[in-house]
């Protein structure tokens, strides 16, 4: 027999499948094992995700139906920039936060108000009071249950001193400010408008849709259409509004400048009649005067050397067709030469080509050449007849900028060599002039914008257009039974999963003999099917293979000369009839051809046996056998020398089994180590951890060192089959 217990344990590997393999330090996992693990919750799974889709369906049936109708509103950039024409104030681009602000604006209570105004809904006694499904009812309920809890653990607010604060310290009132905190139905309409509201934005574009759920398709189709219509209705007020306040603001501010406008005129007037600055010279000079003078004089320099460089390519292009045959044609210049020169330069170039090849051929006595000589030689001529009026308009056109360009700096030499102009009037003068001007400037601004404030007022255009109207929702929008359906399916799913998961986690029962092996050590003889598996095709062939391999256990231990002792106790109270056990073993082990059999019972169970037993096999209390072995020894009592008993046994019987009580529920260590030569431990199927198993054998030594096999009975051979891995031989042994 192997060792009871190892200290070693490794789930999940592949590698210390078997004892005989040895260990491994390398961990690899075992797609087996998670496979049967996966295959074993899978009921689990599926109920639970029954159980969720059941209250899916109860959540749907106790929801009451919504209709959601959409209003599609577009925000119209070419009425915005229609409106930016005439508007003082310069328009946002729409990025995606003026989106987002616009419907920020459509979810406010101000949008709320005048929609519930619009439709009176603060009267209408359904849309104040709709109807509660039984989802709402169960949440209004535990709201209920836990008001009283969240007011006791609520601090309560600061005691006030003074019964009227305001009263007595002089404050402003609410009242006095206007503002009415009364609940009344109007808010309570606009809060219910604003919590069955949803605004979005379609993709990246500028389209918003205003969607309202209600019970009722026509009343939600109504407030859609409502909001479009209040919110189109705002961009108007809203820009009307601006518009007034704008108006109002550039009036009062154009009073102002008028009069600023008006004494800085006075000013300049008054500073030029003091100094006498009305006329200096015929006219009075400013530096902006010197600053036009001296940008002209750029200008006619720049000119003046354009016009010599130009007059200098002309007299080298003059020069060059003076002593060279081929005619250079003129550089075009608009307003100094004409363009045809180069239409001749290229007929003329054209024409030495054909002479040149038609002398080549044919000789220059060709009569074709004689024409073609004669008119190169008259283009020749028209080109440096065109050549020197080109040169000698350069030369005007130089002679006229140099002159221009002389004037100017004669010009600004006279005003910048003045001497008697005082600088300090001069500077004051201007100093002035810039203020006249600034304030002129700014009021003519301001009036400007004045107008364009009052055409905005009367200007009746939004921003905004609605492309589609809500209609009448036809089937309603929730609940969303097949996602309501999906969701519970997989919550419920997933929830069975978890557990699942945290069930093979756990520490798990003895199931299989190849557990016993690996966890505990231990050799196991099978399984004995429950009542459970009675109609199992396997459990009987499991069953005699079990007591088969029980009684080779027994018979490996038994001498010639005498019988065998076989202690067989349960591990834990709680399992099957001993009697089935004990016949069973005792029946397979008279079918191999042993002797006398004595089945050695409590007192307490002796009525549970069956009256008929096979031939060869008797049954006895330890009482009994107690007292017929101090009858036959005489009248010395031997009750206490119970290793008498154990030879005496031996010497009648070929096999005596000792039915003794669970070895878990023992005071004593081993106190029943006469009645076994052998042993068998009797583990019940699914229900005892490993570890309790190898605790009970450390605490009893004696018996774990005759365990010959162990045993897994009232074995539920369907579930048992979960556990197992497919193909192997424990497998193919259950499915024989």
């Amino acid at each position: 027999m192997s060792e009871p217990v190892k200290d070693r344990r490794i789930h999940w590997t592949r590698d210390n499948a078997h004892p005989l393999a040895g260990y491994r330090d390398e961990p690899r996992v075992d797609m087996g094992a998670m496979m049967r693990a996966i295959r074993r919750q899978v009921p689990l799974a599926m109920a639970f995700a029954g159980l969720g889709a059941a209250c899916a369906v109860l959540m749907i049936l106790g929801s009451v139906p919504r209709y959601t109708a959409v209003e599609t509103v577009l925000l119209d950039e070419e009425r915005g920039e229609l409106l930016d024409q005439v508007s003082p104030l310069p328009n946002a681009v729409r990025s995606d936060t003026a989106v987002q602000s616009e419907i920020e604006i459509i979810k406010s209570r101000a949008l709320a108000y005048q929609v519930v105004d619009l439709l009176r809904l603060d009267q209408d006694a359904d849309f104040l009071s709709p109807p509660l499904g039984a989802t709402d009812k169960a949440a209004r309920a535990v709201s209920a249950l836990t008001r009283p809890l969240a007011a006791v653990l609520t601090p309560a607010p600061p005691d006030r001193q003074d019964p009227d604060p305001v009263a007595e310290t002089g404050g402003i009132s609410p009242a006095d400010l206007g503002f009415d905190l009364t609940v009344t139905d109007r808010d309570r309409a606009a809060g219910i408008l604003r919590d069955r509201l949803t605004v979005s934005r379609s993709g990246r574009s500028l389209v918003i849709e205003i969607g309202f759920a209600d019970f009722d398709p026509t009343r939600a189709a109504m407030i859609a259409r409502g909001y479009g219509a209040a919110y189109e209705g705002f961009q108007l007020v809203t820009t009307n509004e601006v518009a007034a306040k704008a108006e109002q603001w550039l009036r009062e501010r154009l009073v102002v400048l008028e009069q600023k406008s008006i004494e800085a005129a006075a000013a300049l007037q008054e500073f030029r009649t003091e100094n006498d600055l009305v006329q200096v010279r015929g006219d009075l000079l400013t530096e902006q005067q010197q600053s036009e003078l001296a940008s002209e004089l750029v200008t006619a320099s720049a000119a003046t050397a354009e016009a010599e460089a130009y007059l200098a390519s002309i007299e080298s292009l003059l020069q060059r067709a003076e002593s060279d045959p081929e005619i250079v044609a003129v550089p075009f210049v608009e307003g100094l030469v004409e363009g045809d020169s180069q239409d001749l330069r290229r007929t003329y170039l054209k024409a030495s080509q054909n002479y040149a090849r038609i002398v080549s051929r044919h000789g220059a006595d060709h009569p074709q050449a004689l024409q073609l000589d004669e008119s190169i030689q008259s283009m020749k001529s028209a080109l440096m007849r065109e050549l020197q009026q080109a040169t000698e308009a350069a030369r005007v056109a130089y002679n006229i900028a140099l002159g221009r360009e002389q004037s100017l700096r004669a010009g600004l030499a006279a005003t910048t060599d003045t001497s008697d102009w005082n600088v300090a009037l001069r500077g004051r003068l201007q100093q002035l002039e810039a203020i006249s001007e600034t304030y002129a400037q700014v009021y003519r601004d301001y009036l400007a914008r004045l107008e364009v404030a009052m055409q905005q007022q009367n200007f009746p255009i939004a921003s905004v257009k609605v492309i589609s109207p809500a209609e009448i929702p036809k089937s309603p929008s929730s609940p969303r039974k097949k996602a309501i359906l999906l969701g519970g399916l997989f919550l419920g799913g997933l929830l069975g999963a978890l557990l699942g998961t945290l069930r093979e986690l756990a520490p798990k029962p003895v199931r299989t003999v190849t557990e016993l092996r690996q966890e505990i050590g231990l050799n196991c003889a099978g399984m004995l099917p429950g009542r459970k598996s009675q109609g199992d095709e396997g459990a009987n062939r499991t069953r005699a293979r079990t007591f088969a391999r029980l009684a080779q256990a027994c018979e490996a231990a038994r001498s010639p000369s005498q019988g065998v002792l076989v202690g067989i106790a349960p591990v834990s109270p709680g399992a099957t009839a001993s009697h089935e056990v004990l016949v069973g073993l005792a029946s397979q082990l008279i079918a191999n051809g042993a002797g006398e059999i004595l089945i050695v019972h409590d007192d307490g169970q002796a009525g549970s046996w069956p009256h008929t037993l096979p031939n060869g096999i008797e049954t006895a209390s330890l009482h009994h056998a107690i007292d017929t072995m101090t009858n036959a020894s005489g009248p010395e009592p031997v009750q206490g020398d119970l290793s008498r008993l154990a030879q005496d046994l031996r010497g009648r019987y070929s096999y005596v089994l000792v039915d003794l009580p669970p070895l878990g529920q023992s005071d004593q260590s081993d106190p029943n180590a006469w009645a076994y030569d052998v042993s068998l431990l009797r583990i019940a199927w699914g229900r005892v951890l490993p570890d309790f198993v190898a605790d009970v054998l450390r605490d009893h030594p004696q018996f774990s060192a005759a365990l010959a096999t162990t045993l897994l009975e009232e074995a539920d051979l369907a579930k048992a089959r979960r556990y197992v891995s497919r193909g192997s031989y424990e497998e193919v042994q259950i499915n024989a």
